[in-house]
């Protein structure tokens, strides 16, 4: 059974990667909260639109994490538990590795060096995952892969993760690539 979640885009979420810190006063943001209660549908809309609209005009450009490689960046199913580094740039302290969409504990190294703990019982056969890099502004780098080979004998080629281990939790990460858990 595959379990596929679809993509969603929070369109409140919006961060400016290019853009300088604007100084917004109480009396303008007074109006536009005036403003969002008069137009809006309802009070939680009007809320959500004043904060993400506050957040771009005050928030500035943020940094956007790039991954330049992994190490390694596969694995043979039997092959022992192992740490992967991602390698790349921005990585700030707060950054997490996103792992087949799942948000993983990460050791912060330096600002070109991230890793985390990869544990080979979870997974049972080939497969091609995405690796992301969620910066603590939540915002994501592209994905680089992350391959899991089938071993030469006695391993089952599927599924790819072994149904004694507890199957991961899927988060809603914005902008992301939808992860495909496999059962």
């Amino acid at each position: 059974m595959e379990v596929v979640r679809p993509r969603y885009s929070d369109p409140f979420g919006g961060v400016m990667v290019d853009s300088q810190v604007l100084e917004v006063s109480d009396e303008q943001k007074s109006l536009i909260r005036m403003i969002l209660d008069v137009c809006c549908s309802d009070s939680q809309f009007a809320d959500k639109a004043y904060k993400a609209i506050t957040r771009v005009l005050t928030s500035g450009s943020v940094v956007v994490p790039e991954i330049t490689s992994l190490n390694p960046g596969s694995a043979t199913i039997g092959d022992p538990s192992f740490t992967l580094h991602v390698m790349g740039s921005g990585f700030l302290p707060g950054s997490i590795i996103v792992f087949a969409g799942v948000e993983e504990p990460t050791t912060h190294v330096s600002d070109s060096e991230i890793t985390t703990g990869v544990n080979m019982d979870v997974w049972m056969g080939p497969d091609s995952l995405p690796v992301m890099v969620k910066s603590p502004d939540g915002v994501l780098s592209e994905a680089s892969t992350f391959v899991f080979s089938a071993a030469s004998s006695g391993v089952l080629a599927s599924p790819s993760i072994k149904a004694s281990a507890p199957t991961p939790a899927i988060k809603s990460v914005t902008g992301s690539t939808p992860p495909v858990v496999k059962k």
